[in-house]
Parts: structure tokens; sequence; C-alpha cells
């Protein structure tokens, strides 16, 4: 389904463009960023995203939407939100923009509490008599230009969406002490014995620390601070804002979800202008207080950012996030489309660890397949002459005897002119793994690693291409890494090597072509 505002002839073009993904979520036209909304209702997923339908880059961002019975296949849906009519006059808190934030069905309907945006200054809403908030008309608490409410709209089909009569439902005025209405943004619900509580990313006032603020309701509509359930520390080592807060809870165990801002690099660890991750810790409801650990990055390639989060009917955890990063070249656009989301991950707590590994319902994409047991490869082996495993879509599934091998090679989305090279190999002891782009024709270059935690005598990959993004599973989850990439028509093959004259030991392999 196209919504339709847009042109459906320019929406074919971009579809059939080369590097438009299959089965990943990307914008019909337009550019996409952040994900918003994750969420189940009436059989269905929904994942809405930051969408700019009228323009490859950036813009006022409304809400674009599409919908999944089985997690694989997605369909478009009409745009959901877009920011109020400025000529209009009405729905003046997001008329220059309507930012993340997440869904929650509250008595049948599936309401949206989302960020809305408005800029401070001559003209603006916030120097005129229609601002009922009394706002400051020289701009925001914390020094910004903008000032952030969170506001609400609802389904009733989960398609078409209104905006709340009672917008905004939580507005900071400029003189709250603890609580500055400048990025302050990304609200995210959930309940807990009988009550409603509403994490939301923040600045303090001075700009110096960013904090997780907690909002409490007894009645879903009706909104009150609780407290700061987590605060950054003062030398910027945990980054400059936390966006995009959640909270999955595993028995009395928390795991906070955030994308922080300008984390410094730390050995091979955030090395992207902005990070996605976690936390774990244990909340209090009584005080609203989140003790916890150190921050985790999620992924350790180039494009993952702006997690969202969901809790389905069976209990499980979801995430998925934004499959790009702000300093990467987009070649795509020059198709009328921008950038994508990553496949659904399952988030999971074990043995005190976090896990994400692709749902169980990805499955129900593989065909027959291509099989192979017990390789022992002691030269170059291209895809030629394992018959069958060669292409730029599918799942890629094969477990490494390390005990058995040496450092080893494999390539993907490789031809004579390019490759997406991942190599393995121990430094210092510890066995690590390399993403490398810098051999590709287009898009960034650069190179990512990661130290693997202790494994055993096999590593285990499972690795989902999609015309022009590379996932990495490590390990059943323990680790992951991402990246888009954009391949020349004819780089398609797979090819591994063992290094160093050491034969590469492949107790099974398997391909299946989506």
């Amino acid at each position: 389904m196209l919504d339709k505002r847009l042109d459906p002839e320019q929406a074919k073009k971009v579809q059939e463009s080369k590097w438009y993904p299959k089965y990943h979520v990307a914008p019909p036209v337009g550019w996409l960023n952040d994900p918003n909304g994750f969420s189940y209702y009436k059989g269905e997923y929904h994942i809405f995203y930051q969408y700019h339908p009228y323009s490859v880059n950036w813009g006022p961002m409304h809400w674009g939407h599409s919908t999944s019975k089985d997690l694989c296949h997605w369909e478009h849906q009409p745009i959901a939100i877009t920011p109020g009519a400025f000529s209009e006059g009405h729905e003046w808190y997001d008329w220059d923009g309507c930012f993340s934030g997440c869904g929650y069905e509250f008595e049948g309907k599936l309401w949206l509490m989302y960020t809305s945006q408005r800029f401070n200054g001559p003209g603006g809403v916030n120097s005129s008599a229609e601002n009922p908030s009394g706002h400051n008309p020289s701009g925001s608490s914390g020094g910004g230009n903008v000032t952030e409410r969170q506001c609400f709209a609802y389904s009733e089909d989960g398609i078409n969406f209104t905006k709340y009569e009672g917008n905004p439902v939580i507005d900071v005025p400029n003189s709250d002490p603890i609580v500055a209405n400048v990025d302050f943004r990304d609200p995210k619900i959930w309940d807990h014995n009988g009550k409603y509580y509403c994490a939301i990313g923040n600045r303090i006032h001075d700009r110096s620390r960013t904090q997780i603020v907690l909002y409490e309701s007894e009645n879903f509509f009706d909104w009150k601070f609780k407290s700061v359930a987590a605060i950054s520390k003062p030398d910027y080592s945990e980054g400059t804002m936390w966006e995009c807060p959640g909270f999955a809870h595993f028995g009395d165990t928390y795991v906070m979800i955030i994308s922080p801002q300008h984390v410094p690099p730390k050995g091979y660890m955030f090395h992207n202008i902005h990070q996605a991750g976690y936390m774990i810790g244990k909340l209090n409801y009584e005080t609203g207080i989140y003790d916890h650990g150190e921050f985790f990055t999620f992924d350790h390639g180039f494009d993952f950012y702006a997690t969202t989060m969901m809790k389905n009917p069976e209990g499980r955890y979801f995430i998925i996030a934004w499959m790009a990063a702000w300093q990467s070249p987009f070649p795509e656009q020059a198709d009328g489309w921008a950038t994508m989301l990553t496949i659904p991950r399952e988030l999971q707590f074990r043995d005190g660890k976090v896990y994400t590994v692709p749902p169980k319902e990805l499955e129900a994409m593989r065909g027959e397949g291509v099989h192979y047991k017990d390789l022992t490869l002691d030269k170059a082996i291209s895809s030629a002459k394992l018959a069958g495993v060669k292409g730029t879509c599918g799942e890629l599934l094969f477990e490494v005897d390390v005990k058995e091998s040496g450092n080893f090679d494999f390539e993907l989305f490789s031809s004579d002119k390019e490759k997406t090279l991942v190599r393995y190999y121990p430094e210092d002891g510890k066995p690590v793994l390399e993403l490398n782009r810098d051999m590709t024709i287009e898009g960034g270059k650069g190179i990512r690693k990661v130290i693997l935690q202790p494994f055993g005598d096999v590593l285990k990959f499972r690795i989902f291409l999609d015309k022009s993004a590379i996932e990495i599973f490590i390990n059943d989850g323990a680790e992951v890494m991402s990246t888009r990439v954009y391949p020349q028509e004819e780089s398609q093959n797979i090819v591994f090597i063992p290094l160093e004259g050491k034969p590469l030991v492949i107790k099974s392999l398997d391909w299946y072509e989506f």
C-alpha cells in the first residue's frame, strides 16, 4: 500500500533499484532514519520510522510505517503522523517535526507517543499568545532553539492515526529545575503493577550531562515526573546525549537500552560517531532509580543506531535499529531513496549476558538451500568451487573448527573488482574478528574490529545479506557486526581463504538464497 501523497511510478522505480533490500524495511521513496513505535497490534508487527518522503535528505520528520505478520515480509503503509500545518495554525506543537517515540496498545487502540518539535524565535509558537504552556520566547531551557514535548496519536485500525486532542501530554516549562525541554525526546512506555511508566532521553540544563528521566501515570494520559532514573558521568565518557531509551526486564534484572551520542573510542569499541547499546542493572520502582553497570554496544560494525524495542504477546523482546550512520555516504540517494532498518533481533539474557539473535521467524525465508559438511580448505576456494554458494540476498551459516584451522578470511559481495573482507586472527592471545570495507568501490570505507568472547573450539557464523546490507551474527549472538555496502552487479561471490599455509576446517556450511 502506498500513501496517496506519493508518486507510485517513482516508488516503483525506487523499489526496483539495484541496492533496494528484499526483506529489510526501507522507505518506499525518500529518506528514512530512526525506527519508532515498534509494536504488535491486531495480529501484526508494526514498525514506524523517521521519514522525509519529499526528498532523499533529512527534513521535517514524518512517521513512515510498515507492517508484517511474520517479521520477514514487510508491507508499506500510509504515512502515520505528519507535522502540523503551519499555514492553518493548528497542531502548533509539532509544526517543525514529529520525532521518535513508541507504540503501545491501550483499551483496544494503538497509541503512538512521539516527540513534537517546535523552533523558537520570531514568529514561532513560543513567541505567540497561542502557546498555552507559557514558555520563554527567548528559547528553550538548556540553551537550545527548539522546544520538545511528548504527544499522542492513536488508531483503531492500526493504519489511520489521529492526533490526541489533549496534546501535548508531557510539557516541561523552562523553569523546571531538573528536566530541560530541549534534547527531551524518544519516549518509551511500559506498565508495571497497574501503573504506566515512560522513559525519556534528556540533557541537563547546562548540557554537561545526559540523563534518562522517568514519568509515571495512573490513567495513561496524565503524566507526572517520577525521577532521574540514570545520569551519565560528568567526564563525557558515556556520551553527550542518551537517545532512544527503553527497559527490558528478565526477572529482577533490567536491561536499559540507550543510544549515546559522541562516546569517545575505547580500544576497538565506539569508533562510530554515535553508539547503540545497553546497561544491565536493577530498577527500583519506589524511588525510580536505575542502579546499573557499564555501557556495552549491541553491534561492533559500522551501521547500527537508534535502537527501538518491543515485547510481543509471547513475552519475547525484539530490537530493531537504523542501519546507517550520520557520517556515511548514501549512494542509493541517486536512485530516489536513502537508508534502511536492520532485521529484527531477539534480545535474550543468558548467564548474566545480553545476546541479540535473529528471531526464529526468519527461518521461514529458507528454501531447500545448499549444504556442506566437513570441508578442509588448503587454498582459496571461490564460490564457483562450492557449487550454489553465491549471491547477494540470502542467509549463510557456517562453523569453523578453530583448533584445527589457522587464521582465515572470507569475502562477501566479491568479484575481481571489489570485496567486503572479514578476517579472523589472534591478537595478544585474544581472538579478533575484523570487518574491512576498504576494498569496495562505492560507499563508506574503513575497518571495525571486535575481540570475541571465549567460545571454545568452534566459531559460529550466521550472516544475512540483502542487496546492500550485511549483518554478521557471531557465536549465537554474543557479538554482531553490521554494515551497508554498495556492490557492483557482478560482485556476487562468497570466498573462503585459509591464511599462512594452514588449513581452514569448516565443520558445516549452509547457504539459503532468498
